[in-house]
């Protein structure tokens, strides 16, 4: 707003139409200004954000583990679980580091799809997951 006042009032001695833009400019920084200091005086002392709070952790179910549905096929389940065994499995791990964090992936992998491929044990997990027994 600065700049439209300066070249308004440069131009203002060449061509006088440009005094009305210069007294808008001039008037419309006064109340920004004024509008500023306003708020300033509403201002209170610094208040303390309120705390963060966590939002609620999620199950980790065999479902996610596996990540599918848990309403998924057993083909789905089947697809999944050869899907993640191609990318967790410790051969294919560049560093040892690695090669033992994805020996545990694949644990938790194999025990997942070792109850979610057999239809009972299937069908068990879920009644356990529904009555929030896991």
């Amino acid at each position: 707003m600065c700049a439209v006042a300066l070249i308004s009032f440069i131009l203002a001695w060449k061509f006088p139409i440009f005094w009305l833009v210069f007294l808008w400019a001039l008037w419309a920084m006064s109340r920004q200004s004024s509008a500023m200091y306003d708020n300033r005086s509403q201002q209170t002392s610094y208040q303390t954000p309120p705390p963060r709070t966590e939002p609620p952790r999620a199950r980790n179910t065999l479902y996610d583990l596996l990540e599918v549905s848990p309403t998924a096929s057993p083909e789905v389940i089947k697809a999944a679980y050869r899907q993640l065994a191609l990318k967790y499995h410790p051969d294919k791990q560049p560093d040892a580091r690695s090669r033992q964090q994805a020996e545990e992936r694949m644990k938790q992998i194999n025990a997942a799809y070792d109850i979610l491929s057999d239809p009972a044990r299937r069908a068990e997990y879920d009644r356990q997951l529904r009555e929030g027994l896991i």
